[in-house]
């Protein structure tokens, strides 16, 4: 492990992470304790946070849908959370049988104080003292993920991949010297290698472009983990739990930020395509009101259709989750006001290129192009600061994006 990790020697503290593949049965959770078990050997503070075991999470959200109308509410959370409280005691067992003084916490218990935003919880506070004296005795705690706890004592989740959030917001509390998340991928990588086969492994990216590439649809780490590591700066690792490699390194260097012209190329298929026209003022009404409603707009673009009559035309995306939602209200207000509503479409793919590469017209120009010359209709495109998206059917999705690679990244 030492010699994998060229920066151990410098390292003092650790926080751990594993999801959920990583711990996916009892053999995966000895094999994760004998990673943690080699850095305890070298005389390293460790915390270990874990995810529940694969498939779990979602067989909990089962259970509770079957009884709760209510996308979330504390007694969802608390069943949803309970398959981290497992991992966490049998991790520590597993480390026990190492020899190690290993002991579990759950939320409560490690004081992790969020919102009451049930589901999609923030959090605001851990006590870190309770953590100083395990540290001292060369103890090792391992803590839920994906939990917290309000301040009337209620059980929260942090929401879908919310245990890289908890390993990240401990690592800032504690002033850890690195987070290493431990999952069932090399690292970050420029495309999804399962759509992608040229897709190449990052050594090291910035934070701010990690944090565009999760936003927009790379799973391999939550966008709200990102956001606290950027923030705090803490020293962030993605690595393999099954293959020993050196994984890639998220930081805020500045030298770093300028080193690839395209850092990644990523996608979501979790969204949906709406196209509106209508006066300037009316369209503004509408986008406020699907705000309003905690829908939440991404790749607006707003074109003037006429001066004299101030027309626009509007195009967007929206979650496919409030997918109904938006429907709705668009459909009302297009029954009692001059407003064309000509598309709501769920069958489109947003793909996203991230890097410094794109921050100009000309770059999305050469990228329409080369879709345009391969005969793949982009519904529209919307370029900020560091990143391009574009909109098109998601039937093309393998073709574009393998496209887009081989002519972006690689050269």
């Amino acid at each position: 492990m030492a010699a994998l990790l060229k920066y151990d020697i410098f390292v003092a503290r650790y926080i751990v992470k594993f999801g959920g593949t990583s711990v996916g049965n009892l053999d995966r959770i000895q094999h994760a304790a004998c990673i943690v078990a080699e850095l305890a050997k070298e005389g390293h503070e460790i915390a270990v946070v874990v995810s529940a075991m694969a498939g779990m999470t979602n067989q909990l959200f089962s259970y509770a849908n079957t009884f709760c109308d209510v996308s979330f509410s504390p007694e969802h959370d608390v069943v949803v959370s309970s398959g981290e409280q497992i991992t966490a005691g049998l991790m520590a067992l597993a480390l026990q049988k190492y020899g190690l003084d290993a002991q579990s916490f759950l939320a409560w218990q490690a004081t992790i104080l969020t919102d009451n935003n049930y589901g999609n919880a923030t959090i605001e506070s851990i006590k870190t003292s309770s953590f100083d004296t395990h540290f001292a005795k060369k103890s090792i705690p391992v803590i839920a993920g994906f939990q917290g706890i309000t301040a009337d004592n209620r059980i929260t989740t942090l929401g879908r991949g919310g245990s890289d959030t908890t390993a990240v917001a401990l690592a800032a509390s504690l002033k850890a010297d690195c987070c290493y998340i431990y999952t069932d991928v090399e690292g970050v990588y420029t495309a999804d290698p399962r759509i992608v086969q040229n897709a190449r492994k990052i050594d090291s990216i910035h934070y701010s472009h990690m944090l565009e590439l999760a936003k927009h649809g790379a799973k391999v780490l939550h966008a709200r983990c990102v956001e606290l590591g950027m923030q705090h700066d803490v020293d962030l690792y993605v690595l393999s739990s099954f293959v020993k490699t050196a994984g890639t390194r998220i930081l805020n260097n500045t030298d770093n930020h300028n080193k690839c012209a395209i850092s990644g190329i990523t996608h979501s298929l979790n969204e949906v395509h709406i196209h509106i026209n209508g006066e300037s003022a009316y369209i503004s009404l509408v986008l406020n009101e699907l705000s309003q409603n905690n829908i939440a707009i991404d790749a607006l673009v707003r074109e003037r259709l006429s001066d004299a009559c101030v027309l626009e035309s509007a195009h967007f995306t929206i979650g496919k989750a409030d997918f109904e939602h938006a429907k709705t209200l668009l459909i009302a207000h297009k029954a009692t006001n001059s407003f064309d509503l000509l598309a709501i479409d769920p069958n489109i793919v947003k793909i996203s290129i991230i890097g410094v590469g794109i921050k100009d017209q000309a770059a999305e120009m050469f990228v329409l192009k080369i879709l345009a010359e391969n005969h793949i209709f982009v519904h529209f495109s919307y370029r900020l600061d560091i990143k391009l998206s574009l909109v098109i059917t998601n039937d093309q999705m393998t073709k574009a994006i393998n496209l887009l690679h081989d002519a972006l990244i690689i050269r």
